[in-house]
């Protein structure tokens, strides 16, 4: 049986990024790959982020990631503090517009459940306000909503977003 050289990075995030990452990728560990996208943005990551600067963040959850050895032969085995954290802005960027996509859907099939739909995929996420502050989600999605509907270009069956 052939030996597994490779590596294990805990990568440091924060709380709601954690719960979304163990959703989307059914555990806090995996095995990074090309052939998925959060093994590719981790992959990524064993590269120059020169224009990275590392901040001072309390990240108290852990993911875990295995390198293979032919993986960090190619790209290296390092992850330094500030690509950890770049890891997690991308994340927390992805999860954002995943959500705020699915409430523009949402609006645009019935005004009434707009509000409720941000609420419904948090759930399904585990993401509660000891994760993230629901309000600062709805100022964060107010500020980016109408460069969202221009992007996703829905129209109702009345016409109007």
């Amino acid at each position: 049986m052939p030996q597994d050289y490779s590596i294990t990075h805990n990568i440091p995030v924060a709380d709601h990024v954690y719960k979304y990452l163990k959703t989307r990728c059914g555990t806090d560990h995996i095995k990074a790959s090309r052939a998925t996208f959060m093994g590719s943005v981790i992959l990524s990551l064993l590269g120059r982020n020169q224009d990275v600067r590392p901040q001072k963040n309390d990240f108290r959850k852990i993911f875990k990631v295995d390198i293979s050895e032919s993986y960090y032969e190619k790209n290296g085995m390092h992850i330094t503090p500030a690509t950890a954290q770049l890891f997690n802005a991308q994340i927390d960027k992805m999860f954002r517009e995943e959500l705020y996509a699915h409430m523009i859907i949402v609006k645009s099939l019935d005004k009434k459940l707009f509000l409720k739909s941000m609420r419904t995929l948090l759930d399904v996420y585990q993401i509660d306000e000891e994760d993230i502050k629901m309000d600062t989600l709805y100022r964060d999605f107010k500020r980016k909503k109408d460069q969202l509907e221009n992007n996703l270009n829905l129209t109702s069956t009345s016409g109007t977003i």
